[in-house]
């Protein structure tokens, strides 16, 4: 610990953990003298497909403490929707996907078993905001959760009229959670 550059040495032993928590693998390969490469791989879904898809289904066993229910994620990117993907695979939920205001107007009126939307607020063709305003007109006791990263007071207040609930990014699991069973109003 005599050089001032040195770290506590954490650093590949955190990367090992996201790593392999996203269901990848990391190595290393080392040339005495020339030094070491790390590497790693992450699973990534490529969608070539267009339209509506189903992210996951509901698990099998229909436990009664658990909520069961078809949530709607509209959201135009990918690396998020993978992420909410991640951390509701495991609730009971059946997921869909829209990436776009549009797709999540006309899966909303076409598939009258979605429980709940979770609708990105920025996103291309029609904003989530005009989307959900849109929703709320065919389906005015459909609950819409805002997800946005603007988290100012003066946000929130404008999406009081249309939206039942707001998250702010970065998503925390517990929250979305919690917020979903509430606005289906769930009990834990």
């Amino acid at each position: 610990m005599t050089n001032t550059y040195e770290g506590a040495g954490l650093g590949l032993a955190i990367s090992k953990a996201y790593v392999e928590m996203l269901g990848g693998e990391i190595w290393i390969e080392s040339e005495e003298g020339k030094g070491t490469c790390f590497y790693f791989t992450l699973p990534v879904l490529i969608n070539t497909e267009t339209g509506p898809r189903v992210v996951n289904d509901i698990k099998g066993d229909n436990e009664p403490e658990k909520v069961n229910a078809v949530i709607l994620i509209a959201e135009d990117d990918e690396t998020s929707l993978l992420y909410l993907n991640y951390i509701l695979k495991d609730s009971y939920f059946k997921l869909l996907a829209a990436r776009n205001g549009s797709e999540a107007i006309e899966l909303c009126r076409s598939h009258h078993d979605i429980n709940v939307v979770l609708m990105d607020i920025s996103m291309p063709d029609i904003d989530g905001h005009t989307a959900a305003k849109l929703i709320k007109e065919f389906r005015p006791g459909l609950p819409i959760i805002a997800q946005t990263a603007f988290a100012l007071d003066e946000d929130k207040e404008k999406y009081n009229d249309t939206f039942d609930d707001y998250i702010t990014k970065p998503i925390k699991a517990d929250e979305i959670k919690q917020k979903i069973k509430r606005v289906l109003k769930y009990s834990d």
